[in-house]
């Protein structure tokens, strides 16, 4: 499933840049709905001296206005556990705020907060719980088009088995400005 999954990220990141090719001029602040896709790293901390580092997919979408967007997000990532495949699954909905004058460089801070699923089922306790990512980044728009670059980090924050567990989460991708205002 994780195979077919990172399979499934590339096949829309080629999409996506296929779409972008010939759409050039449009300055991205200009645009109200971002579609981002790219990869992710979480270091889980599941349980004190347990941690599980699981790679995979993110997405979001985000739509704006002037300098304060609706986010939605899902993130799914695989790794090993005691000889199994582990994954940890987020999906969620909060804000984000954005630095809408920069020029090719776009800052922004946001706050998710969801469901967070993970598998395999251990004897701690239940496989689902609420969870939150707050974090921010920096999109990178060459030459104002609607195609650019995105870097960001996070603190994923969940409460598997009565315990918190805060974890850094790093993505790296692509971002598609749509649309206008």
């Amino acid at each position: 499933m994780g195979r077919f999954s990172i399979l499934a990220a590339l096949v829309l990141l080629s999409a996506m840049s296929v779409m972008a090719q010939g759409i050039q001029g449009v300055h991205p602040d200009s645009t109200p709905l971002q579609v981002g896709v790219g990869f992710t790293f979480v270091s889980f901390h599941e349980a004190p001296s347990i941690t599980a580092n699981n790679a995979g997919f993110n997405a979001s979408l985000v739509y704006y206005r002037d300098w304060l967007g609706v986010e939605a997000q899902l993130s799914d990532a695989f790794g090993s556990q005691s000889g199994k495949t582990s994954q940890i699954l987020f999906t969620g909905g909060g804000v984000r705020l954005r630095w809408p004058n920069a020029r090719s460089i776009q800052p922004w801070v946001h706050a998710v907060v969801g469901y967070s699923h993970l598998s395999p089922q251990v004897s701690f306790g239940g496989d689902s719980a609420v969870g939150y990512k707050v974090g921010g980044g920096l999109d990178f728009h060459p030459h104002h088009s609607r195609i650019g670059y995105r870097v960001s980090a996070d603190m994923f924050g969940s409460n598997f088995f009565k315990t918190y567990q805060l974890s850094p989460e790093i993505s790296v991708g692509i971002v598609l400005a749509l649309g206008r205002e």
